[in-house]
């Protein structure tokens, strides 16, 4: 037989306590044992924690936290493509990522968008496989690391993390040798030194997810403003509460004062219409 619900159940507070005292024992073991025993492990549990108190409490009255839906009135109705997101491997976008971003493309029908920092290829796929019909995709990225020992020049200093995805394996591209690498331009060179003047004015989106170092977001954001037409959007990847990538969040909410920035709920994107 099935009873009206309640919250205050016997069953339901059991199953609360249960809850409670299991995340705590998983707390302890991750917090105080595993940097002993499994430093990976404890890595990607305070990823999972942090990740989640920042989706519960942000809290910036600068860049204000909205749904998707909010930005975008009826994008809940889009269809989307998703692919090419296995094996997630750490440094690509996330799977919901994955669906708000091809949702907003599928909203907007962009025929021209601009990434920087291409990486393994999965937002590329992704970006492509929803533009409309004769849309376009420029995606730019350092040259591959190729040789074991190689050293990659740039023009500002990167952070540590952003070295492990640059001597990464950025040669087979997820997008290599399916049916969207036709719409797919890959450019390579230093984003702070590459040339966009042929680009300028001729962008509907710009997706910037290149290096975490305050210099190159402000570079990387200089550039995109320089490339976006009037009324386009600038997406900005990577900004959270800061204890993963601090320099994009000092930069980003520097620069909110110029141009409204909104953060979306449930994602590491920022995101303002230009």
């Amino acid at each position: 037989m099935a009873k009206k619900f309640s919250k205050l159940s016997l069953e339901r507070i059991c199953l609360g306590v249960n809850r409670y005292f299991g995340a705590a024992a998983a707390s302890f073991r991750h917090l105080f044992l595993s940097p002993l025993l499994n430093r990976k492990s404890a890595n990607r549990f305070c990823f999972g924690v942090l990740s989640l108190n920042d989706e519960i409490s942000y809290d910036c009255p600068l860049i204000k936290q909205v749904e998707v839906q909010e930005l975008f009135p009826g994008i809940e109705k889009e269809v989307i493509e998703v692919g090419q997101v296995l094996p997630w491997e750490g440094s690509s976008i996330s799977a919901f990522e994955v669906i708000n971003l091809a949702a907003i493309i599928q909203h907007l029908k962009p025929q021209r968008v601009f990434e920087i920092g291409t990486s393994k290829g999965v937002t590329a796929y992704n970006l492509a496989l929803n533009l409309p019909e004769g849309g376009q995709l420029l995606t730019l990225d350092l040259p591959p690391a190729t040789e074991a020992g190689a050293e990659i020049s740039t023009k500002f200093d990167v952070t540590a993390s952003d070295t492990k995805m640059i001597f990464a394996d950025r040669v087979n591209r997820r997008f290599l040798g399916t049916s969207v690498e036709s719409r797919i331009t890959q450019l390579y060179g230093d984003s702070a030194a590459f040339d966009y003047s042929p680009y300028e004015k001729s962008c509907d989106v710009v997706f910037v997810d290149g290096s975490h170092a305050y210099e190159y977001v402000k570079s990387d954001t200089d550039s995109a403003l320089r490339i976006v037409k009037s009324g386009g959007w600038i997406i900005w990847h990577d900004y959270n509460d800061g204890f993963f990538w601090p320099e994009v969040r000092r930069y980003l909410k520097e620069v909110s004062g110029s141009m409204k920035i909104y953060r979306i709920k449930g994602t590491m994107f920022a995101i303002a219409r230009i």
